[in-house]
């Protein structure tokens, strides 16, 4: 529950604490008005899936929003970037558990093949017009007990879709292969099957990945944990002074880096954006990178040193521990993949991938998994050399250049961006993808919001001559179970502390604390979802 301070202690309070808010601005009353409630669904549909939250929202009209989570539901697809493909999947049964009602089909998704193995039942080789009925439609079937117990009618919720970095990959700008009409076409039969079922429509769109995924993220995450805007106590445990962090924050096809500065100017080919919300001002940094989520980077990792077409994907052996096999550690790509010899080096990478071209030669894996063609055995500077080459690759690619279009224009590297967060004035946390590292390493759980860690602590955890990787004891039968955690560990540890100028390497004037849970004590409670309605809605009157 949202807790908030009697407007005039609320004022003194905010003015009291001006001095010490590492922002550029103070906070104001955090009372709300009268408006009347607005209902809401948001699909976030993310690179590996579909998730579906309805809210209930009393907008600020100048003070805090009140947001509550009414319902929240995601069943097993594979993104709606796949279906985009003609490769989508919903997974019926999975190891006896009925996933989809009754472990069936949906009454009006009739499109691809039912798969059915040892360990789960499946419909893959969806398509466009399968979304919908597929995945839209029955988590909004699954909605409606909720609308029923709050006296609510389908025409009375706003419902929106917003797409990211799956969508992103794929549109030609990017390097994809789909036009913008096309995706907005999309998009379009999306809205229309949604209102065809009674419901209020707003916007079905990718999202941009800088100035509204990544600043919904941290608007969130520091709403809910540090009380950054003075109306939430929920979560900030006793020292509820609003303060703020920059944050991490990586999925599976994209990273979005944002933190507080008072140094860098605003501007959108900055990558600054104001957030003012109950009163408080922040200036805030925001910067994704497409294809440095944790599943793209490990894929480009396994694709390193290819230069011809092949079946059989034996690079990458490097990066998991020796008990791994060929079926625990297979993945199919969901991203297109470079040959060598333009993947790398990075100035190779510039002129030959440019902007608003799909790029060409590549190495599809729908067709070909990645797999293990060989033995593997982990060595943390054999893996992290391939991931310092990638990192630094997908960071110099022109759609990753600083700003938004149309003024994204200066190329990024990994040395300069070092010196972006070297102008935060909050230190940093980790979500998602490195959560769930950490987790996976023994250094974090779910049920406390801190979980901190120094780099050494991490290191031992992943690479010391105990851990699991190193003495090929990692106890998962596939990559989304846990076999990819010495990828993924050596992606994190090198990308924050790599030894010649990394991020915050010895000497460097910010901090990486740790992680924090996306979901505690199995509650949702980090979704750029709630961001976006505390934005929107914080100085909205309805």
């Amino acid at each position: 529950m949202l807790l908030r301070k009697a407007p005039v202690l609320n004022t003194i309070l905010a003015s009291l604490l001006a001095g010490a808010l590492v922002a550029c601005g103070s906070g104001s009353s955090s009372s709300t008005s009268s408006s009347q409630p607005v209902y809401t669904t948001v699909f976030d549909a993310g690179s590996s899936g579909t998730r579906l939250s309805f809210f209930k929202v009393t907008p600020g009209n100048g003070g805090y929003p009140q947001i509550t989570k009414l319902y929240e539901k995601e069943y097993d697809d594979n993104g709606i970037n796949d279906f985009l493909n003609g490769v989508g999947t919903i997974t019926l049964v999975k190891k006896g558990v009925n996933i989809l009602p009754d472990g069936k089909r949906p009454v009006n998704c009739t499109g691809g093949t039912v798969v059915i193995t040892a360990d789960e039942t499946i419909i893959e080789g969806l398509g466009q017009t399968d979304v919908s009925p597929c995945v839209i439609e029955p988590l909004l079937l699954a909605q409606d007990a909720t609308l029923t117990s709050n006296k609510l009618s389908r025409s009375q919720v706003k419902t929106e879709l917003f797409a990211t970095a799956g969508m992103r990959t794929e549109e030609k700008f990017n390097g994809g292969t789909f036009t913008a009409p096309q995706i907005s076409e999309y998009y379009g039969r999306m809205k229309t099957y949604v209102a065809s079922m009674g419901f209020a429509t707003g916007e079905f769109k990718t999202i941009n990945g800088n100035k509204e995924e990544g600043v919904w993220t941290w608007i969130n995450l520091n709403d809910q944990y540090y009380n950054a805007f003075g109306g939430n106590t929920a979560y900030c445990g006793t020292n509820c002074t609003p303060t703020t962090v920059g944050d991490f924050e990586v999925g599976g096809s994209s990273m979005q880096i944002a933190f507080p500065t008072k140094t860098l100017p605003v501007g959108d080919t900055n990558n600054v954006y104001s957030v003012t919300i109950n009163g408080y001002t922040y200036n805030v940094f925001s910067k994704t990178f497409l294809g440095l989520g944790g599943d793209d980077a490990r894929k480009y990792m396994r694709s390193y040193g290819y230069n011809t077409r092949v079946t059989t994907y034996n690079t990458g052996l490097e990066c998991f521990a020796s008990n791994a096999t060929s079926s625990s550690t297979k993945e199919d790509s969901g991203v297109t993949l470079f040959y060598n010899f333009l993947f790398f080096p990075n100035s190779t990478t510039i002129s030959t991938n440019a902007v608003d071209n799909t790029w060409s030669p590549t190495l599809s894996n729908t067709q070909t998994p990645l797999l293990l063609g060989n033995n593997p055995s982990y060595s943390y500077n054999g893996c992290a050399v391939k991931y310092a080459d990638v990192s630094d690759a997908i960071i110099a690619l022109p759609r990753n250049n600083y700003g938004t279009i149309p003024n994204q224009i200066t190329p990024a590297s990994y040395s300069n961006f070092a010196s972006k967060v070297a102008q935060s004035s909050s230190p940093f946390v980790g979500l998602d993808n490195f959560f769930y590292t950490a987790k996976d390493l023994g250094l974090a759980v779910d049920t406390q919001v801190t979980n901190n860690f120094t780099s050494q602590q991490f290191y031992q955890a992943l690479a010391g001559s105990s851990s699991k990787c190193v003495t090929g004891s990692v106890s998962a039968t596939s990559i989304k179970g846990g076999s990819a955690v010495c990828a993924n560990g050596t992606f994190m540890n090198d990308f924050l502390w790599r030894a010649n100028g990394g991020l915050f390497a010895q000497g460097t004037p910010s901090a990486f604390k740790g992680v924090v849970p996306t979901r505690l004590n199995g509650v949702t409670t980090l979704t750029w979802t709630r961001g976006y309605l505390l934005q929107k809605y914080a100085n909205a009157a309805n």
